[in-house]
């Protein structure tokens, strides 16, 4: 199904008992019911891989895992067109917002996002994936326009990190760079340097938050036990009342990671209409607003 139907067609799915419509709703749904509609095409037509890490006997490969979740932000927008209509705007934000932005290698950490209007602020970002995947096509084709989002946004100059991944390094080597990115932004003369981590890549962000002043986990992942011990080392989350300023942003119709309510009790939180992977264009925006707000405030 590629095309938007000339009329909305009901299709009746018996295992949710639900009726999702295609092409385009009549009448507004609440910000739930946007989501369930989304969430069913992409489930009906692109389903996930098997994105269980190897050491806990998944059965995906990398390059399957990333090549799904690299194409995701597109069919968002695609699945949003479909069953949600034309008439609203469905853009992702690293379609909508990278105004100015320019993006520079940085040999041995990454990529570093200069926004047009610099405010002398820096950040690190760190993708997700379950400390085995999130590089690759993932990193460039879904993270890393959302990170140039935020960086635009905010007026913040980020480096994303392309920090190496288990099960082949351990976390103290994923801490390393990311330790060096952040000596790199002050030597740039940072007036200040935040971390920003999604899912696992939160987990990383707060085991530097030592070494920065602000800390901003997205949909984070915050439990380290599940982790082989060659790969864990002795890395341990820091008690959270040592933790800089920091801002959880979690969905609260997310399956995949639990809320971590021992960081929340001395974090800012802001919670969304959205699912670990899917989330609507429009909640998507205003995530990516709201992570900006923060990095800039």
């Amino acid at each position: 199904m590629s095309e938007t139907p000339d009329e909305p067609q009901v299709i009746h799915d018996d295992a949710t008992g639900r009726d999702f419509v295609v092409g385009g709703t009549e009448g507004s749904l609440d910000e739930e019911g946007q989501l369930g509609q989304l969430a069913w095409y992409l489930n009906q037509h692109h389903p996930a891989p098997d994105l269980t890490p190897p050491w806990a006997g998944g059965t995906g490969d990398r390059v399957t895992c990333d090549d799904w979740a690299a194409r995701l932000p597109d069919r968002l927008t695609h699945a949003a067109m479909l069953m949600l209509g034309t008439a609203a705007g469905h853009r992702m934000p690293g379609v909508a917002y990278l105004g100015g932005i320019t993006a520079d290698d940085l040999p041995g950490l990454g990529v570093v996002f200069t926004p047009s209007e610099p405010t002398g602020d820096w950040a690190v970002s760190l993708h997700g994936g379950g400390w085995w995947r999130g590089a690759g096509s993932c990193l460039d084709n879904a993270w890393r326009p959302g990170v140039a989002a935020v960086a635009e946004l905010s007026g913040t100059t980020i480096i994303d990190v392309d920090y190496p991944l288990a099960p082949e390094h351990p976390v103290t080597a994923m801490r390393a760079v990311t330790r060096a990115a952040i000596a790199h932004a002050r030597q740039q003369g940072a007036r200040h340097v935040a971390a920003w981590g999604e899912s696992s890549g939160a987990a990383l962000a707060a085991l530097v938050a030592g070494d920065i002043d602000k800390l901003l986990l997205t949909r984070p992942s915050l439990h380290l036990g599940g982790l082989p011990d060659v790969v864990r080392g002795d890395a341990e989350i820091p008690d959270p009342a040592t933790w800089p300023r920091t801002l959880i942003q979690v969905g609260e119709q997310d399956t995949t990671v639990p809320r971590f309510r021992w960081a929340e009790h001395v974090a800012e939180v802001l919670t969304y209409t959205a699912q670990h992977s899917i989330v609507t264009p429009t909640v998507a925006r205003k995530m990516a607003k709201d992570a900006a707000a923060f990095l800039r405030g």
